[in-house]
């Protein structure tokens, strides 16, 4: 099976196991790592982003009236370059070589990439959340910047958020850069697609630096090629 053995589940529940754990059990591993669309995901693994949601406050409808779709967890984790703060960035194995061979090319070009964050969990995601919501923000204020619990595209270990040096991390004066305009012409060669643009329907605000690998998608150019 691709996804959570149900037997795993019940005995985390009939052992009085904490949330943590029942969910560590509950989360599905993708199947075909970085499709185009996310698959439906266990019952089990709904219920339980449901319930966070909840807690957070989100209204239950929120992620269908903003076409949101419960994303996989992954599990198989390789390492990227380290963030701009000299952290550990994940992705998954084919985000990973195809971010490598991404990297490769537009250093050739003059363009340096540097990574600010890869793989997040879904508990990191909450955890993201509930500091906006300490900080005084509203949840929709929130949600403008943090993806929904158990919908992030970084759950999947499929998206990047990337800079250059001499931008700020995660900041729009990234849509103004060399590797902006860089990422643009050349990012969907290696498989890597802007997830939100400007007016983007998932009710989060333009994100320039947030890039999503679809696998079979790339369509590399000779001029790429080494």
């Amino acid at each position: 099976m691709p996804f959570v053995r149900t037997t795993s589940l019940v005995l985390a529940l009939a052992a009085g196991l904490p949330i943590a754990s029942v969910a560590a059990a509950a989360a599905p591993a993708a199947d075909v790592l970085c499709p185009a669309m996310p698959p439906p995901q266990p019952a089990a693994w709904v219920a339980h982003i449901e319930e966070v949601n909840r807690g957070l406050g989100i209204p239950p409808d929120y992620a269908a009236r903003h076409d949101l779709r419960p994303e996989p967890e992954a599990r198989d984790l390789v390492q990227v370059p380290r963030d701009v703060y000299g952290r550990k960035v994940e992705m998954v194995a084919p985000a990973a070589a195809a971010l490598k061979r991404m990297f490769a090319a537009a250093a050739r070009d003059g363009v340096k990439l540097e990574t600010v964050s890869g793989f997040r969990s879904m508990a990191y995601q909450t955890h993201l959340v509930r500091l906006k919501l300490k900080r005084g923000m509203t949840i929709q204020q929130a949600l403008k910047i943090n993806a929904v619990p158990g919908y992030s595209e970084h759950q999947t270990g499929c998206a990047i958020d990337l800079t250059t040096p001499g931008v700020p991390a995660a900041d729009s004066s990234f849509a103004k850069s060399k590797a902006f305009t860089w990422l643009q012409q050349h990012g969907a060669e290696f498989g890597f697609h802007l997830s939100f643009p400007p007016g983007n329907p998932y009710g989060y605000e333009y994100e320039p630096w947030h890039w999503r690998y679809i696998a079979g998608s790339a369509s590399v150019t000779a001029s790429h090629v080494h």
